[in-house]
């Protein structure tokens, strides 16, 4: 039997469910024009790299055909790129050889400070991320 108590429930449950799917909808909708207005006001800000040049050639030839250079200004070009990469590779092996000896170092602090058990579990990681690192650059 239906009484007038069970309509004003069923009336009210449903009322709030609709209330309910508003706000679902108004909070997806501030979300997605939230994260829209952040790409727009960032999209700007954000150096998009394509490539990062490792053949002095190839990045000369490219730059000749892009600005017309003539073919004295495209050797002289590979030359400004060849002295470049060299200095960026020197860079790299200097800041490695660093690394490794901040590595040693932290190491065995570490060592001291752990339990063996601790340490195994933590060099192990430690390791693993100083894989990661080294693989992400020899792309």
């Amino acid at each position: 039997m239906v009484t007038q108590e069970n309509i004003v429930k069923s009336y009210r449950t449903k009322k709030m469910l609709l209330w309910l799917l508003c706000c679902l909808i108004i909070l997806a909708s501030g979300i997605v024009i939230g994260a829209g207005a952040s790409i727009l006001l960032v999209k700007h800000r954000v150096i998009w790299i394509s490539h990062r040049p490792e053949n002095a050639a190839a990045e000369a030839k490219e730059m000749a055909a892009r600005y017309g250079l003539n073919p004295q200004q495209t050797v002289q070009v590979e030359a400004i790129f060849s002295r470049a990469l060299e200095r960026r590779q020197l860079r790299r092996e200097e800041n490695g050889k660093k690394r490794d000896e901040d590595a040693q170092i932290l190491t065995a602090e570490m060592q001291v400070t752990l339990t063996p058990q601790q340490f195994e579990r933590w060099n192990k990681h430690f390791q693993e991320m100083k894989e990661n690192y080294k693989n992400r650059f020899k792309k």
